[in-house]
């Protein structure tokens, strides 16, 4: 999850996207000119999910409002507009943040548009896009899909696995592929089962476009439907355990439940500042918990939809939740290397253990089915078990091909399955702690090694 996060976080160099400016002769139009500069060089920070100064640039409208600081665009008078002043670097700090400055042609399309007047879109004129002008740029050699997800059935006959556009289901026992079920959209991130085992949510989305939830019909292997409604992709994606809610949370700082049945929305959970990454229901179904870049731990009433409280220890982003199976216990962790747990009341929670458990950013965080042993997973590259009590460290498996991005237990507590960054599976026996099976290779290219999962990578 960690690489999904910084290429959804826009953390990697940010680039000045070129624009064709307007003939010198024509009056610079506002839909032709003056969106697409703002769309692919604003719009990650000046969204309606994002909103940095306070200031929303996805419609004329929006952009002539202004921000916290007030209008931000001086019709007629371009060295006036604050926009132009941030863009030339006059007024800090300089726009785009943190990225090179607006090319000098189309800084003067901008100003030109403004001192002609600043008009808006000519009635009746088709409306651009918001969407960001991406390029499709398809690799030049063959590239296996990191995992992104992984998921055991509540029967343990299958195991789910989430990578680029396609979940996967396998035999755990011999690593034969069972179904694969396509069409999603990009990384499926989150999987989770029904209590049942009848349906599958298989959850991702596009980066600063769009979240997106697929519904299987497990027996059938059809879509069931796609819920919509995130505005960037999502990160965690859980079943209530009376199988009639889906909850997600997404880097669009919300949280949402959804009716699995009809697919409807039921209510949309807003109080993080920044992405959440990690949602998961209590075992009793009535809260919900939620983990998020702002560094915090919330507990929801599933019901009402009302934050009960919030837990604000976590000195860094929260990457990782998980319940108890007694629900007695909550466990967060993130980038601060640390795992905490929890004891959850009516009104509040106290802080039971608290320990740097990983010498980098712990990805997932799963509980034996006795509640027992926690094991955590961490882009140190190793997979580490913890009595659930003290985190007093149990067993240590180093030294993994690579980041883990996916734990899950199986239902009797027998198996353990991981899921890596360079797309391989394996699955652990948790009695001795040996690998049983893998690593194999979950998603291979067309042109690569042979589709059977009897190729392992070693």
């Amino acid at each position: 999850m960690l690489a999904a996060i910084f290429l959804a976080a826009g953390m990697l160099s940010p680039k000045v996207v070129a624009i064709r400016a307007a003939p010198a002769s024509q009056t610079p139009s506002f839909s032709r000119d003056v969106f697409p500069i703002l769309r692919d060089n604003c719009m990650a920070c000046h969204s309606s999910a994002v909103k940095m100064g306070g200031l929303v640039m996805e419609s004329y409208d929006m952009l002539m409002k202004g921000g916290k600081d007030g209008q931000v665009i001086v019709p007629g008078k371009s060295a006036a507009s604050r926009m132009i002043l941030m863009l030339e670097g006059k007024v800090k700090p300089q726009m785009p943040f943190g990225g090179n400055p607006l090319p000098a042609d189309q800084l003067s399309l901008l100003k030109a548009w403004i001192d002609s007047g600043a008009a808006g879109p000519a009635p009746g004129e088709a409306p651009v896009s918001a969407q960001p002008n991406i390029p499709n740029i398809k690799p030049e050699v063959p590239v296996v899909s990191p995992i992104g997800s992984l998921a055991f059935s509540p029967d343990g006959k299958m195991l789910a696995v989430g990578g680029y556009q396609e979940v996967e289901l396998l035999d755990p026992a011999s690593g034969k592929v069972l179904a694969a079920l396509k069409g999603h959209a990009d990384l499926v991130r989150s999987l989770a089962w029904t209590p049942d085992g009848r349906r599958l949510a298989a959850a991702g989305g596009l980066p600063q476009r769009a979240g997106e939830i697929k519904i299987w019909d497990v027996a059938s292997r059809t879509l069931s439907k796609t819920l919509n409604g995130h505005t960037d992709c999502i990160y965690s994606v859980a079943a209530s355990p009376d199988g009639k809610l889906v909850a997600s949370a997404s880097y669009d700082k919300l949280i949402k439940l959804w009716d699995i049945e009809t697919g409807a929305e039921v209510r949309t959970l807003k109080d993080h500042i920044d992405a959440v990454f990690a949602v998961a229901f209590s075992p009793d179904g009535k809260r919900l918990a939620s983990g998020a870049q702002d560094r915090t731990v919330k507990i929801w009433d599933v019901a009402t939809g009302e934050r009960l409280y919030t837990l604000s220890e976590a000195l860094d982003s929260v990457t990782a939740i998980a319940f108890s199976p007694s629900g007695a216990q909550l466990a967060a962790a993130g980038a601060d290397k640390t795992i905490r747990t929890y004891a959850l009341g009516e009104k509040g929670g106290s802080l039971l253990e608290s320990v740097i458990a990983d010498e980098d950013t712990i990805l997932e965080l799963a509980y034996t089915p006795d509640g027992k042993t926690l094991i955590s997973s961490s882009a140190d590259r190793s997979i580490r078990f913890r009595d659930a009590a003290t985190l007093f460290p149990k067993k240590v498996l180093d030294n993994q091909p690579d980041w883990v991005e996916a734990l899950s237990v199986s239902p009797d507590g027998k198996w353990l399955a991981a899921g890596r960054y360079d797309g391989s599976v394996s699955v652990y026996n948790l009695a001795n702690y040996e690998q049983a099976l893998g690593p194999l290779v979950a998603f291979v290219p067309a042109t690569g090694a042979p589709k059977g999962r009897e190729s392992a990578l070693r």
